[in-house]
């Protein structure tokens, strides 16, 4: 399965070298992405998707925009894009799709993301009976879509177990975006936590990767932000 190459890693930038953190898919499925507001995911989480869909040409994306914010309204009138209290039809088809790759009803193997931005958001505008139904629909595909290379994107402010459950651990590429606070570093970086300085600007942050590849990273700037979107629309709706 392809790598794909994200984000810079800062320590080899300092020194003029352009350096990227790949995104294995098969090593590490699920990415989650959190910080405080302005701190670049929206701007970050677009680059990752464009640069999955332009190395993964047969991918198929669905995005939840909880949030229905201006960020993804390029992606009006496309197939798979779902806004607000819709989001939960984008949750839906792509746990069918899981459910009908297991029973073998569907034996393709084309690789299937579902980026949701703002789950938890979502799942605190439900009732706790349908909150709990849809946290189990997402660990269920965070626990076991790998096999199926179905994948979950994730970006919000904060990243709580209240959310996901035990299956946060299945979130095993993290992206920090901003300045954390000490709750933060402790969530998803405890055993790295003593290295995150207090420095980290828009854009900037830290990755860890299967819980042992630590790394300070810098967003590449975006050029040619409606390349991005055209790449992004294409695997929405292919």
């Amino acid at each position: 399965m392809t790598e794909i190459p994200l984000f810079l890693n800062e320590e080899y930038a300092k020194r003029g070298i352009s350096k990227y953190i790949f995104w294995n898919p098969a090593v590490a499925p699920h990415l989650c992405a959190f910080g405080t507001t302005g701190s670049g995911k929206t701007y970050g989480m677009k680059l990752c998707l464009a640069k999955v869909s332009k190395y993964e040409l047969n991918s198929q994306f669905y995005i939840a925009d909880y949030k229905g914010d201006l960020d993804f309204t390029f992606l009006q009138g496309s197939d798979r894009f779902f806004r607000f209290m819709d989001c939960e039809k984008a949750l839906n088809e792509v746990y069918q799709t899981l459910q009908k790759r297991q029973s073998g009803e569907d034996k393709k193997r084309n690789m299937i993301l579902l980026y949701f931005d703002e789950w938890a958001s979502y799942i605190l505008s439900l009732d706790r009976k349908r909150a709990e139904e849809e946290k189990q629909k997402l660990s269920t595909l965070l626990m076991l879509s790998r096999s199926f290379n179905i994948h979950v994107f994730v970006s919000q402010l904060r990243v709580d177990s209240q959310y996901f459950g035990a299956s946060r651990d299945c979130f095993n590429f993290v992206l920090s975006l901003s300045n954390l606070s000490k709750e933060g570093k402790d969530m998803m970086f405890h055993d790295y936590k003593d290295m995150m300085k207090s420095d980290r600007k828009r854009g900037t942050g830290y990755i860890l990767v299967n819980g042992t590849d630590f790394a300070p990273i810098i967003v590449p700037t975006i050029s040619n932000m409606e390349l991005v979107h055209e790449y992004i629309r294409d695997a929405v709706n292919r």
